[in-house]
């Protein structure tokens, strides 16, 4: 493989475990939010049986609502109520922040790697 190539599927690996890393980061909070009673998610579609508060329930919500929210889609289907309200506002910023400082990573700091056309 070439050089390039194998930077691009290295650089695509590492961005892939960062998401996956931070959102996983932010369950675990909404998680412990949940459990010490400062906060929850509400899922306003989900089935009354649904919205018990077992643990399945509790760490399923918590991780979709997180990548949710890392990616910025925001469907509307959940809410987060207490402490979970100014969590997903630190990881909404956190999800827009990201791309652009991975943009400045190439276009500042590693100004080489990419190559522009004159």
């Amino acid at each position: 493989m070439k050089r390039k190539t194998i930077l691009i599927v290295y650089n695509v690996l590492v961005l892939f475990n960062l998401y996956f890393i931070i959102a996983a980061v932010f369950t675990a909070i909404y998680i412990a939010i949940d459990y010490a009673g400062l906060g929850y998610i509400a899922d306003h579609y989900a089935a009354v049986s649904n919205q018990q508060h077992t643990p399945i329930g509790i760490i399923t919500r918590s991780l979709y609502f997180s990548f949710i929210t890392l990616f910025a889609v925001g469907y509307g289907d959940m809410t987060p109520f207490g402490l979970s309200r100014a969590v997903s506002m630190i990881q909404a910023f956190v999800g827009f922040i990201l791309p652009y400082a991975i943009i400045l990573n190439y276009a500042i700091i590693n100004p080489n790697v990419i190559k522009f056309k004159k």
